[in-house]
């Protein structure tokens, strides 16, 4: 089973479980949430409700932006993270130029993770240069 995670809508987080290239299972949030508060969560509840130990996941999709700055960072984290605690691949895809419907999205990962190993990291993609401001002295 692959692991996939959608952060990238505002008002909407997905977590699937991908078998046979088709989602198998999935668990979505709508609605004003806190992705930091409910992704490990909402992983949790959806591995469980499969009878599956993390374990036994082969590969992490996620969706690497753009999106909401936060909770891309935060998805991104937690599938390296996972991942490598695994040792297994991850794979992002970016939506530049337009939506993609998450079987579309899951299409891509799945090409991307393909050509993926263990042990490699994604980075969040934001789609436009990093402001950051400094605090007038």
């Amino acid at each position: 089973m692959i692991l996939f995670i959608n952060t990238s809508k505002a008002d909407r987080l997905d977590v699937f479980l991908i078998k046979d290239n088709k989602i198998f299972d999935k668990i979505d949030l709508v609605g004003d949430h806190k992705v930091s508060e409910n992704l490990l969560n909402l992983i949790s509840k959806l591995l469980k409700k499969n009878k599956m130990k993390p374990e036994q996941l082969k590969g992490i999709i996620t969706v690497t932006g753009p999106g909401p700055f936060t909770s891309l960072r935060i998805a991104v984290a937690v599938a390296n993270a996972l991942a490598y605690s695994l040792k297994i691949p991850v794979a992002g895809i970016e939506m530049k130029q337009k939506r993609l419907t998450n079987n579309q999205a899951i299409k891509l990962g799945l090409e991307k993770l393909t050509k993926a190993e263990p042990l490699q990291y994604i980075k969040p993609f934001y789609n436009k240069e990093p402001n950051i401001t400094m605090a007038n002295k």
